[in-house]
């Protein structure tokens, strides 16, 4: 019989299976557009998962079209490692020695991800504006999530804790 944990965290591993294929998904399906939208100009009004409206700034000036993919492919390349190290750390998950060295480095290391993603998106977000200014043409807002940064530090402090449960579980190990 499985505990409720066991049964949370089986549901929490599902979601983040589901999370990592739907940025995959996301991902090629911006790669695609960019690609197809070289061929076809009329692709760029609809990119993938994008509330950007890219069309205009496709056809006034090409350079800035690919830098703003660039920066939302790379965001979705980054959501999808995220959720590829959380899908793993989840399956991978030990209940019965959950204080690990290693999960404790997982975390830290999503945390720094996350912090990665601000920061990529913030500097997204400003580089589109800047373009838009720049060109004459409103294309919208990536949205920098600033939240981000907010659950990078949950993530990094929980890292934080493992870390210290780790050392005093190795304390009391060596104390017996």
């Amino acid at each position: 019989m499985k505990t409720k944990t066991e049964k949370i965290l089986l549901v929490l591993k599902v979601l983040a299976w589901m999370a990592l294929v739907g940025y995959i998904l996301q991902c090629g399906g911006q790669i695609f557009s960019f690609g197809y939208s070289f061929f076809n100009p009329e692709a760029a009004r609809n990119i993938y998962r994008t509330s950007l409206s890219l069309y205009e700034m496709h056809q006034h000036n090409q350079q800035y079209f690919i830098y703003i993919m660039s920066f939302l492919i790379a965001l979705s390349v980054m959501h999808s490692y995220v959720w590829y190290r959380v899908a793993r750390l989840l399956t991978k998950l030990n209940l019965q020695d959950p204080f690990s060295r290693k999960v404790a480095r997982t975390l830290e290391e999503i945390g720094i991800q996350l912090l990665g993603i601000w920061i990529v998106s913030a500097i997204a977000e400003r580089s589109v504006a800047w373009m838009a200014k720049n060109s004459g043409i409103h294309v919208g807002s990536l949205h920098a999530v600033n939240e981000y940064l907010f659950i990078a530090g949950i993530v990094y402090i929980i890292s934080q804790v493992f870390k210290r449960g780790i050392e005093i579980q190795e304390e009391n190990e060596l104390t017996v």
